[in-house]
C-alpha cells in the first residue's frame, strides 16, 4: 500500500513540476516574440527548464547511493545535468532550449535504461517516458515561438 500511496505522491508532484512548462510554452507561442512580456516569460522558461534537468541529476545521484555498493559510475554522471544545465543558460536563446531540449531526450534515454535494468520501481519509469515526453513537447513549441 506504500508504494501506492508514494506513486500517486510521485505522479501528482511531476505533474505540478510540469504546470510551469504547460503554461508557458503555449503562452510564448501565442504572444509571439513582439510582445513586451515575451522575454521575461522566456527566461523564466528556460530557468525553469534548467533547475527541472538539475533536478532529474539530483535524482539519479539519490539512486546511486541508495544502496550498497554505491554505483560510482551513476553518481558521478549524475552530476552532469546540473553542469550542462548552467552550461546552455549561457548560449543564444534558440541554442539555449534546443540544447536543453536534446539534454531532456537524452535524460530521458538514461533514465529507459535504468528502468529496464530494473533499477527503479515501474511506476517511476511511467513518470520518467510521460514527463520527458511532455516536455520535449514544451520545448518543440517554444522553439516555434522563437522561430
Amino acid at each position: 500500500m506504500l508504494n501506492f500511496k508514494t506513486a500517486n505522491l510521485a505522479w501528482a508532484l511531476s505533474l505540478a513540476g510540469f504546470i510551469p512548462f504547460a503554461v508557458l510554452a503555449p503562452s510564448l507561442y501565442l504572444m509571439g516574440v513582439s510582445n513586451e512580456l515575451f522575454a521575461s516569460f522566456f527566461d523564466v522558461f528556460k530557468v525553469w527548464s534548467a533547475l527541472i534537468l538539475s533536478f532529474l541529476g539530483g535524482i539519479r545521484w539519490g539512486f546511486a547511493i541508495a544502496n550498497e555498493p554505491f554505483e560510482n559510475r551513476n553518481l558521478l554522471i549524475s552530476v552532469v545535468p546540473s553542469i550542462l544545465a548552467w552550461f546552455v543558460l549561457l548560449l543564444p536563446d534558440a541554442y539555449t532550449i534546443l540544447a536543453l531540449l536534446i539534454l531532456f531526450c537524452l535524460h530521458g534515454a538514461w533514465d529507459s535504461f535504468y528502468i529496464n535494468e530494473g533499477k527503479v520501481p515501474p511506476w517511476f519509469g511511467k513518470i520518467r517516458i510521460t514527463l520527458t515526453f511532455l516536455v520535449v513537447v514544451a520545448h518543440i513549441i517554444v522553439l516555434f515561438a522563437i522561430a
